[in-house]
C-alpha cells in the first residue's frame, strides 16, 4: 500500500547565505511599505535553483521553459500545492557574488513587473535560486501565496467513482446541483457525462431569468435522461485538516464548486484518482478564492515522504 504526505516544512538543502541576503533585501523593500516580509520556502527555493540551472546549461533567460512549463507547472510538478506563485529572474556575467543581491533586488524594483511580483501583498513565502557557472550567475525568485495553514495526509485506497450521464433537449438551461451548489450548467441540448464526488446525490434546476427551479427529470417539458453508476476505482483516502473560517471544496482539473466546510474540521474524504484535483480555498458569501490545489492521483504526483503542513 502507498501512503504519501506531502509537505514544505520539512528539511531539504539550505539556504546560501547570497540566497537569504536576497530574501531580506526583499522583505527590506516590502517592510518599507507596509507589507508583511515574506518567509522562507525550501521547496520553492528548490524549484527556483534547478531552473536557474537549466537556464544556464540550455542558454535560454524565460519564466516558460523550452518544454511550455511555467512555473507555477514547474512548482507542482515538485509536489507544490499553491494555486498563486510568482517568479522574478535576473542574470549577470563578470559579476562578484558579494552584489548580485543588492543588484538583483535594485533592478526588480525599477522593472513594473517584477515590483509588483515582490511588493505583491498576497504572497507569503519565497524561495530564492542563486546559481553560478563560471562567470554567469543566474538568480531566480519563486513566490507562494499562503493565505491560511492547511495540512493533508493521502494514502492510496479502493474509492467509489459515481458518474452521472445525462441526455436531452429542453427550453431552459438545466443545472446540476451538489449539497445546494451548481455543479455544471448543461444548456439546452446535452449528451453528456459527468464525475461527481463520491456519495453525491445529484438535484436538478432550470433557469428562469437570473434563478434557478428545482425540475425533476421527466418533468413535463423537461424529458432527459438520466443514469447514475458507481464503481471501485484506484484514489486516495485524503485526510484534510482545517482551521477556523468558512471553506470551499471544488473537484476537478478546473474547479468545479462542491461544498463549503465550517473549520476547524478534520475531514476523511475517499476520492478518485479520474477527478485530478481537489481545490481548498476560504469562502466569503458567493466569493471563492482557491488556494490550494491538491492531485489526487499519488502515481503522478511528487513523492516526497514527509508531512504536508503549512503556517499562514
Amino acid at each position: 500500500m502507498l501512503v504519501l504526505v506531502v509537505s514544505f516544512a520539512s528539511a531539504q538543502t539550505a539556504p546560501t547565505a547570497l540566497e537569504l541576503e536576497v530574501l531580506a533585501r526583499t522583505n527590506q523593500e516590502r517592510v518599507a511599505r507596509g507589507l508583511s516580509p515574506l518567509e522562507w520556502d525550501n521547496l520553492a527555493a528548490q524549484v527556483a535553483r534547478a531552473h536557474a540551472l537549466d537556464m544556464l546549461r540550455r542558454g535560454y533567460f524565460a519564466h516558460i521553459n523550452p518544454e511550455g512549463e511555467s512555473p507555477a507547472d514547474r512548482l507542482h510538478k515538485a509536489g507544490g500545492v499553491e494555486v498563486e506563485v510568482g517568479e522574478n529572474l535576473a542574470f549577470y556575467e563578470n559579476y562578484p557574488d558579494s552584489r548580485i543581491p543588492a543588484e538583483a533586488v535594485r533592478g526588480w524594483m525599477n522593472s513594473p513587473h517584477h515590483r509588483d511580483n515582490l511588493l505583491k501583498p498576497s504572497y507569503t513565502h519565497l524561495g530564492v535560486g542563486l546559481v553560478r557557472q563560471g562567470n554567469r550567475v543566474m538568480v531566480v525568485q519563486n513566490f507562494l501565496a499562503r493565505p491560511f495553514a492547511l495540512s493533508f495526509t493521502r494514502q492510496a485506497s479502493w474509492v467509489e467513482e459515481n458518474t452521472l450521464s445525462l441526455r436531452g433537449e429542453v427550453p431552459a438551461s438545466v443545472g446540476v446541483f451538489i449539497e445546494g451548489n451548481l455543479y455544471a450548467e448543461l444548456g439546452h441540448r446535452f449528451d453528456t457525462t459527468l464525475e461527481l464526488p463520491p456519495g453525491a446525490s445529484p438535484r436538478f434546476g432550470w433557469r428562469n431569468g437570473s434563478r434557478w427551479l428545482e425540475v425533476s427529470p421527466g418533468q413535463s417539458g423537461f424529458g432527459f435522461e438520466v443514469r447514475q453508476e458507481k464503481a471501485l476505482v484506484p484514489g486516495c483516502q485524503l485526510q484534510l485538516v482545517l482551521p477556523a473560517g468558512r471553506y470551499a471544496l471544488a473537484v476537478g482539473k478546473e474547479p468545479r464548486f462542491w461544498r463549503t466546510v465550517d473549520g476547524p474540521a478534520t475531514l476523511e474524504l475517499p476520492l478518485p484518482a479520474s477527478l485530478e484535483l481537489l481545490w481548498v480555498g476560504r469562502r466569503q458569501g458567493d466569493w471563492i478564492d482557491y488556494a490550494f490545489r491538491i492531485p489526487l492521483d499519488l502515481e503522478t504526483s511528487a513523492t516526497t515522504p514527509h508531512t504536508y503542513a503549512t503556517a499562514p
